[in-house]
């Protein structure tokens, strides 16, 4: 699939089948977060993986939105790691984990999977369910899956903007 074609097609899959993901392809998607760029190449990202009843049991304590994906990829960064502007001091983690989201998403898509973003979780509870994080500012709960056959976009999904209160030409 073209990139276009995989913007267009991507969607938040809310719905996923009880199917495991295999090996293969959740390497397929570490590979393209760890080749997605980052500011200065400072590469401060970190990522897990969580595949195993117990730890998505955890994901559903700290976020209403996991919709029982078979696998939630969290993504986070550690602010000293990450470039930070001069000019402003603003610090460049949030960006580069956004990068690495969007590239999963969209590798998850090529691979004809779901997935949808979940940056609405409590923050308290995932440091005490996942203590391993706790270095890390998480931006992003993956939860990835192959998509139930009932699976669509919200309704909302193909509503844009008008171009013309985006697009301005200087």
């Amino acid at each position: 699939m073209n990139f276009k074609m995989l913007a267009e097609n991507r969607y938040s899959c809310r719905k996923f089948l009880k199917q495991n993901i295999e090996k293969d392809k959740v390497n397929a998607l570490l590979d393209v977060i760890h080749v997605a760029p980052s500011a200065k190449n400072c590469q401060p990202i970190r990522i897990w993986t969580i595949q195993s009843e117990e730890r998505l049991m955890d994901i559903k304590k700290i976020t209403k939105y996991h919709y029982d994906a078979p696998l939630t990829i969290a993504i986070g960064f550690v602010a000293d790691e990450a470039w930070t502007r001069d000019c402003d001091n603003k610090n460049m983690g949030i960006v580069d984990a956004s990068i690495a989201g969007l590239s999963v998403w969209l590798e998850a898509t090529e691979l004809g999977l779901g997935c949808v973003w979940v940056s609405d979780f409590d923050v308290e509870k995932q440091k005490e369910y996942f203590p391993e994080m706790a270095e890390c500012e998480i931006v992003a709960f993956m939860q990835i899956g192959y998509p139930d056959l009932k699976s669509k976009p919200a309704k909302w999904h193909y509503d844009k903007k008008e171009r013309s209160k985006i697009f301005c030409e200087l």
